[in-house]
This record gives structure tokens, C-alpha cells and sequence, in this order.
């Protein structure tokens, strides 16, 4: 059974499947916890960028007599739009991350890179080019989870015609938004560094990263997966819009 068109993204961010000189750990073996990642990502000038669009979209889409009467200032529609989507993703990644099935996980991890696959991912992580490469990658990483909050986002707007405008870069077509984007020189920075910097430990933290995100996606609840979609994350949005 495939994800559905809309569920898609989310796990391209969860799963983090990339080529091997972009490997990521996925998110529940990286350490990471979801609300920290939000929040991370959120703090980058891409995601204040990002923030910056949502709440001028707020703004246009505000109606001025409904905001005098509840006494919001519209000067803080930004921050109210930028507290919503924090809150938002992270329930989105936490969604997501309950989808996969931890055991299934550690047994397809062990069997692809060894009984000690997860605790070498571990002690890998102190290695000092694998912690220089994590530090390139996580642009990256960011801005996925960015990007698919407000492409999910818009995709429900759509659906429950809330009129407000789209905000991802894709949908919105904002030069601006797709000139801030760090993953072009991110990708180039990690290329370079990894040509540059070929040693034991980082091939096998690539490789092990690359065996990570097979055993995430093998131990994905596949039913489960096929029903989410931008109404699992942000269904009752408009009450908070409102």
C-alpha cells in the first residue's frame, strides 16, 4: 500500500531518506525530541522568514472590526501566527514519529547494520567530522520540517476553504521565501565536505545513517500512514485562526 500523495511529505521529513553524502538520522534515533526541532527551525531566518509570510497573510486575511473587538493588535498577528505554527508542528512530528513501530525498527536496523548498528550511531555521533557533517545537515533538516508544515498547512487551508494566502514557497511562488532557502549551499557544503574529509568513522556513520532511515521506513504502520494526511495535524485550525 503507498503513502498517500499528502502524507508523503511528512515522512520524507521523519524518515529522513536522502542520498548518501545527505544521510540523516532519522528523528526518534538523532536524540532530538519534536517540540526542540520545531522550535530550532522556527528560530532559523528561514523559519522567520517563513514567519514573516504567515503573518502578513494573517494580516490581509484579518477582518479590522473583528480585531477591535477583541482588542488584537494587528502588529501581533505575527507572533500569534508564529506560536500557532510551533504548536502545530509539533504535533505534527510527534503524529508522525508514533507511526513507526519501534521494535520493527531495531530489528531491521540490527539486521541490516549489525547488532551494534544503534549503539555505534551513538558513540559516532562524538566523532569530530560526524559532528562538523550533523552541524552542515541540519539546514537541511530544518528546513524540511518548515516546509512541510506549511505545505501541509496550505493543503488544509485549501480543503476547508479557509481564506487565507498560501504561505509555503511553493504554492505562494515567493522569490523572496525560495532566495532564503539554505538547502542548495547546505547540499554543496556537505558534498564538499565529504569529499574532502573521507574518513572510517564518517563512511560509517554515513552508511549506518543510510541503514537508519531503511529500518524507519520499514517499520512504518503502513495503514495508518495511508490515512494521514493535513486533517490529522491540523483539523479545528480554524478555531485558532478565528
Amino acid at each position: 500500500m503507498a503513502f498517500t500523495q499528502s502524507a508523503f511529505p511528512v515522512f520524507l521529513v521523519i524518515l529522513a531518506a536522502a542520498p548518501a553524502a545527505q544521510a540523516q538520522v532519522p528523528l526518534q534515533m538523532s536524540g532530538e525530541q519534536p517540540a526542540a526541532l520545531v522550535r530550532d527551525a522556527f528560530a532559523s531566518s528561514y523559519g522567520q522568514a517563513l514567519a514573516d509570510e504567515f503573518g502578513e497573510a494573517l494580516s490581509k486575511a484579518a477582518d479590522p472590526a473583528c480585531l477591535g473587538t477583541k482588542k488584537i493588535a494587528a502588529a501581533s498577528l505575527r507572533q500569534r501566527g508564529l506560536d500557532l505554527m510551533v504548536k502545530r508542528g509539533t504535533r505534527m512530528l510527534e503524529q508522525s514519529t508514533s507511526l513507526i513501530d519501534s521494535k520493527a525498527y531495531d530489528e531491521k536496523l540490527a539486521a541490516t547494520g549489525g547488532q551494534s548498528a544503534s549503539r555505534e550511531l551513538t558513540q559516532l555521533s562524538n566523532d569530530a567530522d560526524v559532528k562538523r557533517y550533523r552541524e552542515l545537515e541540519r539546514p537541511i533538516r530544518l528546513t524540511a520540517v518548515l516546509d512541510t508544515v506549511f505545505e501541509q498547512f496550505d493543503r488544509y487551508a485549501e480543503s476547508a476553504k479557509i481564506k487565507i494566502a498560501p504561505v509555503s514557497p511553493l504554492a505562494s511562488g515567493s522569490d523572496a521565501l525560495l532566495n532564503s532557502d539554505p538547502t542548495e549551499a547546505s547540499e554543496k557544503a556537505l558534498k564538499d565536505f565529504v569529499a574532502t574529509h573521507p574518513s572510517p568513522p564518517l563512511r560509517r556513520y554515513l552508511k549506518l545513517s543510510e541503514d537508519a532511515a531503511d529500518a524507519t521506513t520499514a517499520a512504518v504502520n503502513v495503514d495508518q500512514a495511508g490515512k494521514t494526511g493535513p486533517a490529522t495535524f491540523f483539523e479545528g485550525v480554524e478555531a485558532d485562526l478565528a
